[in-house]
């Protein structure tokens, strides 16, 4: 068994989520296990939720980076009179929690079991980083991304290259990727973290 000082420097507990609708198979965790990067897909059922959450127990995650909305805007608590976007929301350049209504309270609740289990938990952005660090890059939603566009990605961060099967696949590595410039003190922070802070 191995001990810490021989632990790998990308095992960190991080693990990405592309957070789909509950019953597609769109929902997604990237992790790093033994030495490469694995993906695992939820079932196409009707409440995969405690799919997620078993799994995320399993693979002991200590600090989680979803891309969904994690909270809701000031104003509904008292703070300014934007019911609509989170002074993060207009620095990133992302939706409206409230567009998003069920996916932004499923998100939520998720966070909140997530927490309860002791593990931390992001919101994080994968379109922020895309826009700075790959403007040239032409990422199109429902294509398939080169292997070689995934490879030039994954060397800007100096980490080896996934094999993501599609985009939410991509977005959850970018997940992951966007937890480890966390812990290394180099992930843009857009917002307030008292209204609810956006990684990237």
């Amino acid at each position: 068994m191995r001990n810490d000082s021989e632990k790998h420097p990308l095992d960190q507990g991080i693990v990405g989520i592309d957070l789909g609708s509950r019953s597609t198979g769109n929902t997604v965790i990237c992790s790093w296990e033994q030495g490469r990067f694995v993906f695992h897909r939820a079932p196409e059922a009707a409440n995969n939720d405690g799919w997620l959450l078993t799994r995320l127990r399993k693979l002991a995650a200590k600090a989680i980076y979803v891309d969904a909305p994690l909270s809701l805007p000031g104003a509904f608590f008292g703070k300014g009179s934007d019911h609509f976007f989170r002074l993060a929301d207009k620095e990133a350049g992302g939706m409206s929690p409230m567009f998003l209504g069920g996916l932004t309270a499923r998100a939520i609740q998720l966070a909140e079991s997530i927490r309860a289990a002791g593990a931390i938990v992001h919101e994080a952005y994968p379109a922020a980083l895309i826009r700075a660090e790959w403007k040239h890059l032409e990422l199109k939603a429902g294509r398939a991304v080169p292997k070689q566009t995934v490879r030039l990605m994954a060397g800007t961060f100096q980490v080896p290259s996934p094999e993501p099967a599609d985009r939410h696949e991509l977005d959850a590595w970018l997940c992951w990727l966007i937890g480890l410039r966390h812990v290394r003190g180099e992930a843009k922070v857009f917002g307030d973290p008292e209204e609810g802070a956006i990684l990237a």
